[in-house]
């Protein structure tokens, strides 16, 4: 009987209705109910089920039953929208998994495992089946077995417990087992047929535990199995069925391992692929696998090492391969089916298949057979060390526990809770219940279930229970006042009043909290510690905390206070997220008519809304469209309101930047803010064909379609597997994709990148995206007008508010313990900034005073009510400096600034409620501090949830698109990320729910602003991309830091609901490249990137950047390809979204009192060994070869993948001192080392009378004890030259802070004069500036920001040489020429230049270019050479060769497409004519059949006269009994021959027989699609004639063929007869390059005579000698 969907819907419907009866009534089910419920088959295969709550119609025939399942999930969610969605989002995904298990399978097992227990004495104690479906294994066992069963799938669960009351069921994933109350720990049988696929599971056991248990929860097929076996008694029996991707996926090797090593494998059965067929209406591949536990194992059997193999079969008439399959499966006896064949699969791979075509009886009696054999042969009673109880050992009964002679006892024992409960009690919650003290434990089985609340008694004495009866009392109070309080944002004085008396009370009868009993006595209330902090110390003071005195949770507006209207504004905005005239004339006692006027400017009239706005929130954002929807309003406005609207329509017109015309634009493919639209028009006129492109924003992917053949794409941009539609996606998506190769490394086949593949692909890729831009230009005006609406509306929209912070009163201030008594006006300007906008970015140099801005706006945000709890975080070394500036400037402020010993394992958790019950001013805390505080689990969950919605979202686009069965991979994709995103919400829910204290974290210690000091140390902040290859964009991995902080911000971010949250502060913000601004971006500016259609970080660089391309040969020879995100475009956007929250202050901008800066760069010529290594070099840059740098170190392991990087590290090295390259090379008194040691000593005497001090730089060579390194050589020089060794300091040294703070007070009264470091030690975190006279860079550093920290040690505040040294400090960089000091140098000068000019809003360009070197790749090699050459000719000769290698490459993959065109049409004209010979063929046939006037009956030689069946059943007998290679004949149809041939395997054995009529052409047509007859015997007797009725479309196939062809050959010809368009650039370029040649070696000849005056002299001296 097939698979009938509806009926199998219908079962399911009647199913669920009985079960919520049962349920709702609290009763078993009845005869007839269990016979109803047994009907449930699970919605597997049923996928109408996806299209309910979307557009997709469902068909006429289900529609019907669709909607009574929506009536009964309904009912099930008895009203709860949000439980209702949950329903159904669970059956929707069961409908990919919920393949049930025939029954006869299930019955084969249970039969076979209850048989073997009985046979050998044994018990089945405990039955656990981990995915159950409705009933699944649980017939094994007998009455006495205790059964336990786990199913995630909501509906199915209620089933299950309604058909098995006695088991015990859990609505739950199976990773939730070691969470769950099950009655055994262990069990002696688990079987289950398991889901598969490549979704995570989240077990926090095995997540600790790491190794192969970590790997398995990456697959829940891994993870059941993994799982399964930890839960297994000794001997106890494992049985799955499986997907076959256990046994033959190469990856999953380790689970077999894991399997074989653990357990004895009993039977391993290969499943025909039609087995669900019956039950689910699916073909799938299953496998059953049965293994006993033996742990203590030593040795494998040869069945087990043939189990964790897999081998291939090559395909018949083919040289392709099948996919792996299991070595096991390769014996006789492990396989059940009735005919096996290879295929292709959908995804186009060959395997094997397996039916079974005859009766289930037989199939099940054959499945019985096997069992008994492999049990009888495998299964070890030896395992089991005590029989007849049982493999779990002896259990207690339940009942052992209550004894009755103990019944003057207290009651012991766990029992339902029926006390009083409040909302906000947990988990280890202490309670009074019954006469004693216990806890209460929350437990809800599952979702269907209501919640239990379990009594803990603990053993305690009566004077406890006692001081319970007054504690309780503080608790109760406690909470009701702060949840009555936070949610009402309302006081509650007479909940306060009654919480100081019962605490008072409490106090004077047991003392202080913090007394030690007490302490002891609050460590068994999970809440107790969160009471505890309501009593704080101070000093030697135990004094109530603030929640005590007043509300904590909330500002109280004191009315009593009259702000100034500047004052109230900025108070409003943040207080009430608007401008509130009311509480304005409350808080100024000033009359509205008045503040309208007071705040011109400053505030504006919003038509839209009927509301003020501040002039910050008007003038900002999409200022275009705000203006153009109030111009539309303002024609029917009158009075003073259209007066006022009219006034704010001006401002937003005069702040609206000026319209950026489209040919100031430069578009790349692949914006995701251009419509995909504009891309299918392009695809369309490209390839010649409608094209569908669609953009999904949740994975930042294009997909492609065409919806028809183009011979264009399919050859003109074709490479390898790679069509004209894949290279497109990769042209949206800016990619090359990765081709490789197979080749034979030491006698192995491996896969190495194919580079000639890949460079051709980039070249067709970048061919399309020159292609878009020439197509955009030559689109209708419209068109082009259009994208520049769109992209000035988009980007172009943002205007940065002048803030003017000069009005500003900063009460409470004081400036007595400050050697001033003011502040900067650009820190006044930095304050309102960050009052006005609630964050921002102060990108302040060095010693511009950010300390104090961070400390103001602090306390400042505070006191108008903008925030409750403002955070400071700093690096751990000056962090201290904030907190005593913070003491100074506030005295009187409640500021908690915690030790290092406040941050112990067993001190954090009161501090956290210290902050949580605490209405501090300001809280400062470490980078590190900051860390340790746990982050919102709700947070996360709300995070992942929208997430999840966005998937969802996505799905339902691609489910309603015409694209869904062309982009599997891609569905596949988002289902599991919906997948792991469940999972890991589950994850998040399960620890909220077993959460056994109450945690304070992030979000409820009530912190919403974070002031970051120092952010570039966050930066590496974790971002997707396809750009892996490119170099400088970062750690895409990031670090735990950054993710915390992330969350932090969000967690602010969801409260507020807006951008922003924290204020960044540094001096460098960004450090090295431009790249970096989006990490900020994504932390500051969510909603505005979402805006902006920018999702990650590809999105953002398709818009702003633009790669280039590097070709490199490598050390074999092959070019290499080195991509850079180099060029930055649309420059001055990116600079305006910066600059709208930022406020950016260099020295000079401010006119800050520091001394002046003077750079020396000190050019040397290179020693004679420098010399001799840079001819090395450059021998080696061309070579690769390691031998050509003469060292005697090494070969690096990544010579062969960074050959540049190596140069370019080795020529570092040698620029400062050859003896960092090896033992080899010697001292010279032309070094850079003794240079900077003269130059040092210069300074030394120079300053000698006032003690100046200088500090020396460099990141190579640093000091290492007992080596060789550049600061001890460069210390030994000043020595012999004269400065007292103690002068001379390193700090690496000081490794201590105690140490570390002495060197620099050292410094600063010059008892030391010169300190080395590198810039990571000696860069940040230094105070030793008070007399430095110079800074010495031995070498440049990679980044701009790597300077500015090092300069900064001695360019800023407090260095005293404006006094006696000319208010000038030298900054002296030393170089060697013909090395890359001059270019680093001028590199890192440029970049500097774009960040300045970027900030501060002078950048000229629209287009930068950043430079061609980084840390992690070194330069390219073009450069690279010409620079160690010192001629500028040979820079450009390697430019102008690099190029020519380019063209030329591209030339010969030109040839190449049109020698392949010019084989393909030969190809194609002979597929033509042998087409055209089969046609022939077919019509003659099909004329011939249709022409044919006799009976139309199929008539076998031996059996001329017989019936259909008869016919039927001897050709199923031939089909049995033939065997012959050769074409045998068998009877007639129509006067046509009807023939058989037998088909073998590789290896010779028999595989099937095979049918077919011959023709009158001589083409003989196959039965079918395989040659195999019908499963009927009158449908077999007629195949010839189902066979020959199949020519129609067998001649219309071959036409589409011929036609194909057609339409290819002008296509092919066009290639053939193409000229290469770069043919006379090539010719150019090499001419140039030829002339430059010339130039280049001519003066090389004038380099030589210049260097000959020796022989010049000889000359004029001879005569004379003659003379004489």
């Amino acid at each position: 009987m097939s698979y009938n969907k509806l009926k199998a819907l219908e079962g399911n419907i009647e199913a669920i209705s009985t079960a919520l009866a049962i349920h709702e009534e609290r009763r078993n089910a009845t005869a007839i109910e269990r016979e109803t419920l047994s009907k449930f088959t699970g919605f597997g295969g049923i996928k109408e089920i996806l299209s309910i709550g979307t557009d997709t119609p469902i068909p006429d025939t289900m529609q019907e039953a669709v909607k009574r399942l929506q009536s009964v999930l309904s009912r099930a969610a008895k009203g709860d929208e949000t439980f209702y969605r949950q329903l159904l989002q669970s059956l929707k995904s069961s409908v990919l998994t919920a393949f049930y298990t025939p029954a006869f399978l299930i019955q084969a097992v249970a039969n076979q495992i209850r048989d073997t227990f009985a046979a050998n004495d044994l018990k089945i104690g405990a039955f656990l089946e981990p995915s159950a479906g409705i009933s699944g294994f649980l017939p094994v066992g007998d009455t006495a077995t205790h059964r336990t069963a786990f199913e995630k799938e909501l509906l199915t669960g209620l089933v299950l417990s309604a058909l098995y009351p006695d088991t015990q069921v859990f609505i739950e994933g199976f990773e939730t087992i070691d969470s769950q109350e099950t009655e055994h720990a262990r069990f002696d049988v688990i079987a289950s047929n398991i889901p598969f696929g490549d979704f995570r599971v989240f077990d926090n056991t095995f997540s600790k535990k790491g190794g192969i248990y970590a790997q398995a929860s990456k697959a829940i097929h891994n993870y059941f199995f993994v799982k399964a076996v930890e839960k297994l008694n000794e001997g106890g029996i494992l049985a799955f069925v499986t997907s076959r991707g256990i046994a033959d996926t190469q990856a999953n090797q380790f689970v077999r391992d894991y399997l074989v090593h653990r357990c004895n494998l009993i039977t391993a059965l290969r499943l025909p692929d039609n087995l669900f067929m019956q039950t689910s209406g699916i073909e799938v591949g299953s496998d059953l696998l049965i293994f006993q536990k033996d742990s203590r194992k030593t040795t494998l059997a040869d069945r087990e090492r043939l189990f964790m193999e897999t081998v291939q079969e090559i395909v018949p008439c083919s040289d392709q391969y099948t996919r792996h399959t299991n070595k096991l499966f390769t014996l006789s006896q492990t396989e059940l089916f009735t005919e096996s064949y290879i295929q292709a699969n959908q995804y186009g791979e060959y395997v094997r298949k397996y039916r079974w075509q005859g009766e289930e009886a037989v199939l099940q009696q054959s499945l019985s057979s096997a069992l008994k054999a492999d049990f009888e042969h495998f299964f070890r009673r030896s395992l089991f060390t005590t029989p007849d109880k049982g493999i779990g050992g002896i259990q207690m009964s339940l009942f052992d526990c209550f004894n009755t002679n103990k019944a003057a006892q207290p009651n012991r024992e766990k029992r339902t809770y029926t006390g009083t409960l409040h909302k906000w009690m947990k988990n280890g919650t202490l309670v009074l219940f019954e006469n004693q003290l216990g806890t209460i434990r929350y437990k809800q089985a599952n979702c269907f279930s209501d919640m239990t609340v379990t009594f803990v008694p603990l053993k305690v004495s009566r004077l406890n229970i006692e001081r319970a009866n007054d504690y309780l009392p503080i608790r109760e109070a406690y909470f009701e006042l702060t949840t009555k309080e936070s949610e009402e944002l309302a006081e509650y004085p007479k909940l306060r009043e009654q919480l100081n008396r019962h605490y008072d009370a409490y106090v004077r009868k047991w003392g202080f909290f913090h007394h030690n009993d007490n302490k002891e006595f609050f460590s068994w209330d999970s809440l107790g510690m969160e009471v505890f902090t309501i009593e704080m110390q101070t000093g030697n003071k135990l004094v109530k905390a603030d929640i005590m005195h007043e509300p904590v949770a909330f500002k109280k507006i004191d009315t009593s206070v009259q702000l100034t209207p500047v004052e109230a504004l900025a108070s409003s905005l943040n207080y009430y997220g608007s401008v509130n005239m009311d509480y304005l004339v409350q808080t100024t006692g000033q009359p509205e008519a008045e503040l309208t006027e007071a705040l011109a400017g400053e505030i504006f009239y919003n038509p839209l809304t009927d509301c003020w706005e501040s002039k910050g929130k008007f003038l900002a954002g999409n200022v275009v469209e705000k203006c153009k929807e109030i111009r539309a309003v303002l024609a029917g406005l009158t009075g003073d309101v259209q007066k006022w609207a009219a006034t704010s329509v001006k401002a937003l017109e005069d702040a609206t930047p000026e319209l950026i015309p489209y040919e100031e634009l430069d578009f790349n493919m692949g914006e995701r803010w251009i419509p995909a639209s504009i891309y299918a028009s392009f695809a369309k006129d490209l390839f010649g064909v409608n094209t569908t492109v669609m953009y999904f924003d949740v994975n930042d992917t294009y997909i492609v379609s065409l919806q028809g053949y183009s011979p264009i794409a399919y050859n003109a941009y074709s490479i390898g597997s790679y069509n004209g539609e894949a290279l497109f996606v990769h042209a949206l998506h800016d990619t090359v994709p990765e081709i490789t190769k197979e080749i034979m490394r030491n006698g192995e086949s491996v896969r190495v990148p194919d580079e000639e593949a890949i460079q051709a692909a980039s070249t067709k890729i970048q061919e399309i995206r020159r292609k878009f831009n020439e197509w955009l230009d030559n689109q209708p005006i419209a068109v082009r007008d259009e994208l520049v609406r769109l992209y000035n509306e988009r980007f172009n929209c943002y205007i940065r508010p002048h803030y003017d912070g000069s009005a500003q009163t900063f009460p409470n201030l004081s400036f007595e313990q400050f050697p001033y008594n003011d502040l900067y006006p650009s820190q006044k300007d930095a304050i309102w900034m960050i009052k006005q906008n609630g964050g921002g970015v102060c990108w302040h140099e060095v010693g511009a005073g950010k300390t104090m801005v961070m400390c103001v706006a602090a306390y400042e945000m505070k006191r108008l009510g903008m925030v409750q709890k403002p955070l400071i975080i700093g690096l751990k070394a000056n962090v201290h400096e904030i907190a005593d500036c913070f003491r100074k400037a506030y005295p009187t402020a409640k500021l908690l600034y915690p030790g290092k010993e406040d941050f112990t394992p067993a001190n954090r958790q009161e501090l956290f409620s210290k902050i949580k019950n605490h209405n501090w001013d300001c809280i400062i805390l470490t980078h590190d501090q900051f860390s340790k505080i746990p982050q919102s689990e709700q947070t996360m969950i709300d995070i992942f949830t929208e997430e999840l919605a966005d998937v969802e979202r996505n799905l339902e686009v691609l489910e309603q698109s015409t694209m869904r069965y062309r982009s599997g991979k891609m569905q596949d994709g988002l289902e599991k990320r919906k997948q792991n995103l469940t999972a890991k919400l589950k994850e998040l829910r399960m620890k909220i729910n077993d959460r056994k204290d109450d945690t304070v974290d992030f979000h409820s210690m009530g912190i919403d602003h974070i002031f970051v000091d120092e952010c570039h140390i966050f930066k590496n902040l974790i971002f997707q991309t396809r750009h892996t290859r490119v170099a400088g964009i970062g750690n895409t991995k990031g670090s735990q830091r950054a993710m915390n902080l992330l969350f932090a911000i969000r967690d602010i971010q969801h409260r507020t609901g807006r951008d922003l949250g924290a204020t960044f502060l540094s001096g460098t913000v960004v450090v090295n490249a431009l790249t970096e601004l989006y990490v900020m971006f994504k932390y500051l500016r969510p909603r505005e990137l979402q805006r902006q259609q920018i999702s990650c970080f590809d999105a953002w660089a398709a818009i702003f950047t633009q790669k280039t391309a590097d070709y490199e040969l490598n050390v074999t020879g092959a070019i290499k390809r080195k991509e850079r995100f180099r060029t930055y475009i649309k420059v001055p956007e990116l600079a305006m979204f910066l600059r709208e929250i930022t406020d950016y202050r260099t020295a000079d901008m401010i006119n800050l009192d520091v001394p002046d800066k003077n750079v020396r760069f000190l050019s040397h010529a290179p020693t004679i060994q420098q010399e001799e290594m840079i001819g090395r070099l450059v021998s080696f840059a061309h070579s690769g070869q390691w031998e050509d740098l003469g060292l005697d170190t090494p070969e690096p392991d990544n010579l062969d993948k960074a050959k540049m990087l190596v140069a370019t590290n080795v020529a570092r090295k040698m620029a400062l001192d050859m003896r960092l390259l090896g033992d080899k090379f010697s001292d010279d008194a032309e070094n850079k080392a003794s240079i900077c040691a003269r130059t040092i000593y210069e300074y030394y005497m120079r300053s000698n009378e006032n003690r100046g001090t200088q500090f020396v730089f460099s990141d190579l060579g640093t000091y290492k004890p007992n080596e060789w390194n550049v600061y001890t050589d460069i210390k030994e020089k000043l020595v012999n030259l004269g400065i007292p060794t103690d002068e001379v300091q390193f700090i690496q040294c000081a490794t201590t802070e105690r140490a570390r703070k002495r060197l620099f007070e050292d410094m600063n009264n010059g008892k030391v004069r010169v300190l080395f470091g590198s810039t990571t030690m000696l860069g940040t975190g230094v105070n030793a500036q008070q007399r430095a006279v110079a800074v010495h860079h031995l070498e440049i550093p990679w980044r701009p920001a790597d300077m500015e920290q090092r300069n900064g040690r001695a360019v800023r505040k407090g260095n005293t040489v404006k006094l006696w040294g000319g208010n000038v400090v030298d900054v002296v960089i030393y170089g060697t020429e013909k090395t890359l000091d001059a270019y680093k140098f001028n590199l890192l000068k440029n970049k500097q230049m774009f960040i300045n000019q970027i900030n501060n809003g002078t950048i000229a360009v629209r287009r930068i270019d950043e430079g061609g070197m980084d840390e992690d790749n070194g330069m390219n090699f073009a450069e690279f050479v010409a620079i160690l050459s010192g001629n500028t000719d040979l820079l450009n000769k390697a430019k102008l060769d690099n190029k020519i290698m380019q063209l030329e490459k591209e030339q010969t993959i030109f040839k190449k497409e049109r020698i392949r065109a010019e084989r393909k049409i030969t190809a194609g004209q002979e597929d033509m004519a042998k087409t055209q010979r089969t046609k022939a063929g077919f019509i003659k046939d099909w004329e011939y059949f249709n022409s044919y006037e006799g009976t139309k009956v199929t008539q076998l030689l031996n059996l001329p006269q017989a019936t259909a069946e008869e016919t039927g059943r001897e050709l199923h007998r031939i089909a049995k009994t033939y065997r012959s290679g050769a074409y045998g004949t068998i009877g007639t149809f129509t006067g046509l021959n009807l023939l058989v041939r037998s088909e073998y395997s590789i290896n010779g054995t028999f595989d099937r027989n095979t049918f077919f009529v011959e023709g009158t052409s001589g083409l003989k047509y196959r039965c079918g699609l395989t040659g195999a007859l019908p499963l009927g015997f009158v449908e077999s007797a007629q195949y010839p004639q189902a066979t020959l009725n199949k020519l129609p479309s067998l001649i219309e196939k071959q036409q589409k063929t011929v036609e194909r062809i057609e339409s290819e050959i002008p296509i092919l010809q066009d290639i053939v007869g193409r000229q290469w368009s770069k043919a006379d650039e090539l010719v150019k370029l090499k001419l140039e390059c030829k002339e430059l040649q010339r130039k280049i070696d001519e003066s090389l000849k004038d380099a030589e005579r210049s260097l000959t005056p020796s022989e010049t002299t000889a000359a004029e001296y001879e005569p004379t000698t003659k003379a004489a």
